[in-house]
């Protein structure tokens, strides 16, 4: 899951045409205008999304937004199933965003989700969910510097009162928490991404596989690097592993690797 890098190189590629999608009885397009209307937008190329009905052509849905379709190797309209279909747009090639249209029922219904500056696709998982893989680099400003990414996958949620995306540290998306990690772990070592690898492990905790083993990796390659200047490598895990919930993380469960902190 390299979606960083990945951003930097879509952005030659983004465009900005969809063709007409019928589903459910409903038309729906995301294409790109001018905008007309005075203001700091004006002449500028940005997006519409309009929803009609197929038999008689009635507006359901118009939208107009300053995002651009379509975000480099993700479409700007893709078909996810017979319900579900997802807009992706941007803004001058940065702040991707993901639009999903429930085309059911009377009336259309939308969920958004930012996934900032590295789109990646909506999935639909196993048990028909939809998921989608978000990456931020600015949960700890002023602390940090570099380029720090940090994972989340979202959920669509969908009930009797709610329809959105939601984090998600189940079971379920612990399999893409443990991508990131590995590959993370991969691309540099522990000291210059220890926040970003110990958020992924406090992601994945739910999965089936234990966390302890590459806590003590971690600890291990710390102190014979970077540790001996500064505090002890399982104290500056710690201090970590106590920050990354204020960030929206699980908190560590000291119980399942007793004796580590």
């Amino acid at each position: 899951m390299r979606q960083p890098l990945l951003a930097l190189v879509l952005l030659a590629s983004i465009t900005a045409h969809a063709a007409d999608v019928t589903r459910h009885g409903y038309t729906l397009r995301y294409d790109d205008r001018i905008e007309a209307a005075g203001g700091d937008l004006q002449g500028a190329t940005v997006g519409r999304i309009r929803i009609t009905r197929a038999g008689d052509e009635t507006l359901v849905w118009q939208e107009n937004t300053p995002l651009q379709p379509g975000c480099g190797a993700v479409p700007a309209l893709t078909v996810l199933n017979d319900s579900f279909v997802a807009l992706c747009g941007h803004l001058g090639g940065r702040h991707y965003t993901q639009r999903i249209i429930l085309l059911e029922g009377n009336t259309p219904g939308m969920a958004s989700v930012d996934q900032y500056d590295a789109p990646s696709p909506v999935r639909v998982e196993g048990d028909g969910a939809l998921a989608i893989d978000v990456v931020r680099r600015d949960l700890f400003p002023g602390e940090l510097t570099g380029p720090h990414y940090f994972p989340t996958v979202y959920r669509l949620h969908r009930d009797a009162v709610t329809f959105g995306f939601v984090p998600s540290f189940d079971a379920a998306s612990a399999g893409r928490y443990w991508q990131h990690y590995h590959a993370t772990r991969q691309a540099a070592p522990a000291a210059a991404v220890l926040p970003e690898l110990l958020a992924s492990l406090l992601a994945a905790q739910s999965g089936k596989q234990p966390i302890c083993g590459e806590l003590d990796a971690i600890a291990s390659e710390l102190q014979g690097g970077v540790a001996p200047q500064g505090p002890g490598a399982r104290a500056l895990m710690l201090d970590w592993l106590r920050k990354l919930p204020a960030a929206g993380y699980p908190p560590f469960d000291g119980q399942a690797c007793p004796g580590r902190f």
